[in-house]
């Protein structure tokens, strides 16, 4: 059975989930439900779509599965749950992003609309180009990370394994962010960023145990 025919479970009722079921059927993907963790919506519908308890009995096993879940760790996690019964990763990628003929994409995957990936990059399984996201020429997106909506990746840039690029974030060419960190929204990135670490502003710089967040 050819890719473009299976059948496609995604995994998380959610706000995300919407968005990649909107990516998947533009794309003519057959969305056969989804999959949550949460039993008591089991039964019940999201945007019209069964909501089904994993593992999913009453769906095929051929069916694949595409790991719709924002947080990241969470999104590995379930993502080792699925490959662990043998289910295949499928790949959602919204017919309105623009990409590279010599772009590679992982199983599991998330592009949507509006995404920009320039050529030489490569995206790692199971990580999110969300909305409007630019991931320009030659960069290197580890697996399950995550380029959040309008964020800026420009050329040569490594995101590690899990790291997080905030709304509207900008990270400078050359650039390397490691696993884990996060560059909160609006900052602007001009230096490597360490594993673990937290970084804002403009330019960003690394949260310390005496900055605080308001909604000032």
């Amino acid at each position: 059975m050819s890719g473009a025919a299976r059948a496609v479970l995604i995994y998380g009722a959610g706000g995300h989930g919407k968005v990649v079921l909107d990516a998947l059927e533009c794309s003519g993907r057959r969305v056969v439900g989804f999959v949550d963790d949460d039993t008591s919506r089991a039964g019940g519908e999201h945007c019209g779509h069964r909501i089904h308890v994993w593992p999913p009995e009453e769906v095929g096993e051929d069916a694949e599965y595409v790991v719709a879940i924002g947080d990241n760790e969470q999104r590995r996690q379930v993502t080792e749950r699925v490959l662990g019964l043998r289910r295949e990763l499928a790949t959602a990628i919204h017919p309105c992003a623009i990409i590279a003929r010599d772009v590679e994409i992982a199983a599991g995957a998330m592009i949507l609309a509006g995404a920009v990936i320039n050529p030489g990059a490569r995206v790692g399984r199971g990580s999110i180009i969300n909305t409007c996201a630019v991931v320009d020429h030659d960069c290197r997106i580890g697996e399950f990370a995550h380029v959040a909506p309008g964020a800026r990746v420009a050329g040569h840039v490594r995101v590690g394994e899990g790291a997080l690029i905030g709304i509207g974030a900008t990270v400078n060419p050359r650039v390397a962010i490691g696993s884990g960190a996060v560059v909160g929204a609006g900052a602007v990135v001009t230096a490597d960023v360490a594993a673990g670490a937290t970084v804002v502003g403009v330019p960003a710089r690394p949260v310390s145990s005496s900055d605080s967040v308001t909604d000032d």
